[in-house]
């Protein structure tokens, strides 16, 4: 009896109204939320559902449902802007290069897809096996309840960087790598020493101050201070990768979609240039991500070279997603190639290896990921310490050795990694990344 009871509880109209317009699409991500997983405010996509719901007073069924699908779809889309940084129209022109990604080598997104696939192929059989209930449910309870779920919601996922569900670093002031570690004199007045800028994919800066020495002990090490004067820091990052780049080379918070198609001879490549260097860009993904092969030139990279030009057959690849060549090894070529120059060089790298999802860890073993009491605690993060202490350790040793020219290094993460789970974020420091320089000393 008790069983029927509740079924037909579930029958009522205004029970199913509910239901279909703000307990099923906002479910999975409140059990995302509560296992530990980083999930941004989302209370507009709340809203979206319930206007969707509601218009089944006047829209057939099925329209309904494409109503629900497209603010599914921006609901995602929203998420996924918050999350990994980008804005709107940055997310919808990476759409385009989702073929590059291997997404299904991650069991993360993998139940992502099940799950939201699931929840969302119910509520479309709802809004059509039930249209004439649905037609006649009262919506005051859910539209009260869905007030009262905006405000819980926003409690809930808000994290400790306030500012992450308001447009990404309203607030901040401006502020780069180059510009703090002093990287700008050199460019106002070249003094024809090659020049390398790599930005180091997801390296942010530990908020304890043990965790952050693991990097600090890697730059330093291999005999690199007796070539070299070691600095380092941190600055203020927004948005993604490509916002990093425009923020190194351009100085600006400009969207590199403004550059697809119009050179800026005010970035720091076409400087150099200017003043007799070869400007050379590297990075061992694919050059259609983001379009690179294509604005690239139009901040003043002469040379480009990508994981499809670099990569040799039988060579050993990194990555899991995100799948390339290796980024120190790309680092020892760089510096060999800095052997033969015959000119002076401005060279910039883009590291990737440690690109979210990290699930498989390479095998460098500077650091036991495995066990709990390891320096650093969540696996994932674990993964990517020993990925960022192998790339730092290759640039001391290479550019220790006496044969590689005295080279102007600057290293900088382009922002603190998007990680799913909000233990693993609370292991970086809100809004900012690592720099370190290396300066000759003769």
């Amino acid at each position: 009896m008790a069983g029927k009871a509740i079924i037909g509880w579930f029958r009522q109209p205004a029970i199913l109204l509910i239901l279909v317009g703000l307990v099923l699409p906002n479910i999975a991500f409140v059990v995302l939320s509560l296992v530990g997983i980083s999930v941004p405010p989302r209370s507009l996509p709340i809203i979206l559902y319930l206007l969707a719901a509601v218009s089944i007073r006047f829209l057939p069924g099925w329209a309904v449902v494409v109503a629900f699908v497209a603010a599914f779809s921006f609901d995602v889309m929203f998420c996924a802007t918050q999350l990994f940084g980008l804005t709107l129209t940055e997310a919808l022109f990476a759409l385009r290069f989702i073929n590059e990604l291997d997404i299904l080598s991650s069991k993360l997104y993998i139940v992502l897809i099940v799950l939201l696939g699931g929840i969302f192929g119910l509520i479309s059989y709802l809004l059509l096996k039930q249209a004439q209930k649905l037609r006649h449910a009262r919506a005051t309870a859910m539209l009260c309840l869905g007030v009262l779920a905006l405000p819980a919601d926003i409690w809930l996922n808000t994290p400790r960087d306030s500012t992450f569900w308001l447009k990404l670093g309203q607030s901040l002031p401006f502020d780069s790598a180059i510009g703090n570690s002093g990287y700008m004199k050199l460019v106002e007045q070249p003094g024809g020493r090659h020049m390398l800028v790599v930005i180091v994919e997801a390296m942010g800066h530990f908020a304890d101050p043990k965790m952050q020495d693991l990097l600090e002990q890697a730059i330093r090490s291999n005999g690199i201070e007796s070539r070299y004067t070691v600095t380092s820091g941190m600055n203020h990052f927004i948005g993604s990768t490509t916002a990093a780049e425009m923020r190194e080379f351009c100085q600006t918070r400009d969207s590199y979609l403004d550059n697809l198609d119009t050179p800026r001879s005010d970035c720091l490549p076409f400087k150099m240039a200017a003043a007799g260097y070869t400007t050379s860009a590297y990075h061992g993904f694919s050059g259609e991500m983001f379009e690179r092969f294509k604005w690239w030139p139009q901040i003043g990279f002469n040379e480009r070279h990508f994981g499809e030009n670099l990569m040799q057959p039988g060579e050993k690849l990194c990555g899991d997603v995100f799948v390339g060549i290796c980024d120190p090894k790309l680092v020892r070529d760089l510096a060999a190639r800095l052997k033969a120059a015959t000119g002076p060089q401005f060279n910039y790298l883009l590291t990737f290896n440690t690109h979210v999802p990290v699930i498989v860890d390479q095998g460098y073993h500077h650091l036991d990921c495995s066990r709990r009491d390891s320096a650093v605690p969540e696996r994932e993060v674990c993964i990517m310490t020993d990925a960022w202490i192998e790339l730092l350790q290759t640039i001391a040793a290479s550019f220790a050795a006496a044969d590689v020219p005295p080279t102007e290094i600057l290293i900088v993460g382009d922002h603190a990694p998007p990680l799913w789970y909000r233990k693993a974020r609370d292991l970086f420091t809100p809004r900012q990344v690592s720099w370190f320089r290396l300066t000759p000393k003769s």
